[in-house]
């Protein structure tokens, strides 16, 4: 495997010009290619006919991250373009094999395990999964040689931009400390608290798995801060990944601190490099309305409401 003292070249090639666009970066003594672009550009870059083959795949967005794996890439990322639950991702990254190196199903699904875990365990993004990845069962010889090949792609996937595998140190975990509390955020609410809504006193569930989805999902922004929910059945559900802001406003009413308190407490926020305003929700989370999910969400009494993700059609010419 490639030590990190051996000096490398990589090679970003910009097919249509200009700096933040689609990008093809290789490496001449690598067999891997690293295909970026911003999701919104799939069908210029479907157009131009340089990504197909076997590959394994990055969806990034909003502090989420979704891997997967296909041999038929511009269509399986026009089905996720198309698909609300996949509404987070701005940005892809497509991991395939250069010409005359194109990568088989072995590679695709190996390397859809290997940034699986090589995302959950750096823990700068919340990963979203369908099915857990399997590693798939490989000879020993294999094995070595995706080794090899691997490290040469994770290099490449960082020099494209994507930088969710990169770990985030001892402060970007779950046991993180929290910061101290504001001064305008006392344990007690003060007396001029505003008082809860009757209907934002449910419970709280935290952690919650394998929750439906009725229709559209929805974003939420509020002082830099950006939050993804979705309705299922007759609760609100935060989605992982979603920016909890740290600040407690002096106003909320004793139902959003309390609840706050829990949240800040269960273990699943995780700070974020760079940051100190906000935090990353690890977990999907439940409330009985909206309202308290915006609340708890920004701190604040008056939250803004809860909007539609604009969903996105890819049309794809033959």
């Amino acid at each position: 495997m490639t030590q990190s003292s051996t000096a490398t070249t990589t090679i970003v090639h910009r097919p249509f010009g200009g700096t933040d666009g689609y990008r093809v970066v290789t490496d001449r003594a690598s067999r891997v290619v690293v295909h970026a672009f911003p999701l919104a550009d799939l069908a210029a870059v479907a157009a131009a006919g340089l990504l197909a083959g076997g590959c394994t795949y990055v969806l990034a967005g909003g502090g989420l991250a979704y891997i997967g794996e296909s041999g038929r890439p511009m269509r399986r990322l026009a089905e996720h373009a198309a698909d609300s639950a996949k509404a987070f991702a701005t940005d892809a990254f497509v991991i395939g094999g250069c010409d005359g190196a194109a990568f088989d199903k072995s590679i695709g699904l190996d390397f859809q395990f290997r940034l699986t875990k090589q995302a959950v365990e750096a823990g700068s993004v919340a990963v979203t999964k369908g099915a857990n990845p399997v590693r798939p069962d490989l000879p020993a010889a294999d094995r070595s040689t995706h080794d090899r090949i691997f490290a040469d792609a994770l290099r490449l996937l960082h020099d494209a931009g994507c930088g969710i595998f990169a770990p985030t140190g001892p402060a970007g975990g779950l046991d993180a400390p929290l910061p101290p509390s504001p001064p305008d955020a006392p344990t007690a609410p003060p007396p001029e608290a505003a008082p809860a809504d009757a209907a934002d006193s449910g419970p709280m569930a935290i952690g919650v798995s394998a929750m439906p989805v009725d229709g559209e999902s929805f974003e939420l922004r509020y002082c830099n801060l950006w939050a993804r929910g979705y309705r299922s059945g007759a609760r609100f559900v935060v989605a992982a990944g979603s920016e909890i802001r740290t600040n407690t406003n002096g106003s909320v009413d004793a139902i959003t601190r309390k609840r706050r308190e829990e949240l800040f407490r269960a273990g699943v926020i995780a700070a974020i490099p760079g940051l100190s305003d906000r935090r990353r929700l690890m977990v999907d989370v439940a409330f009985a309305t909206e309202s308290i999910a915006a609340k708890i969400t920004c701190g604040a009494h008056t939250a803004p409401p809860w909007t539609p993700i604009a969903a996105r059609a890819v049309v794809l010419s033959a």
